[in-house]
């Protein structure tokens, strides 16, 4: 049976992305409880871990509603401050973000070779971590 999920899990991107978002949070959770004098229960952790990814998928579909609304393909930075308005730190922080990026981006316009555009992102630290089999996801839960 632990065979079984174990090949799904490989196969199945959705379900991997949600592994490493558990992870992610179970992470997050064994910091807070190492910083402070709190315990989180490992269903509260995946409660986090279920909402997240919930609230995940309303951002991609709220965000391709922007765009087609703007007759558009791509999601682009306007759908991205057009989800945070609501969320006046949170558009702050897009809006800093977004002033790391510009000047890099007119770099990249002004050169003819486009092949390594994402090399921008380079400087932020951003971490995913795939969970490979459903024996760190019972590290987790």
């Amino acid at each position: 049976m632990a065979d079984l999920d174990d090949e799904r899990l490989l196969q199945d991107p959705v379900l991997r992305l949600k592994a490493a978002l558990h992870a992610a949070c179970g992470k997050i959770c064994e910091q807070l409880q190492t910083q402070s004098n709190v315990t989180v229960d490992k269903q509260v952790v995946a409660a986090i871990g279920d909402i997240t990814f919930q609230q995940i998928g309303t951002f991609c579909q709220d965000l391709d509603a922007f765009a087609k609304h703007g007759k558009r393909t791509t999601i682009n930075t306007d759908d991205v401050r057009l989800l945070c308005r609501r969320n006046p730190g949170l558009l702050d922080k897009v809006d800093d973000f977004q002033r790391v990026l510009k000047p890099s981006k007119a770099t990249n316009r002004s050169t003819t070779n486009r092949t390594n555009v994402s090399s921008r992102y380079d400087d932020h630290n951003v971490d995913i971590t795939v969970v490979e089999s459903s024996s760190d996801m019972d590290d987790i839960n």
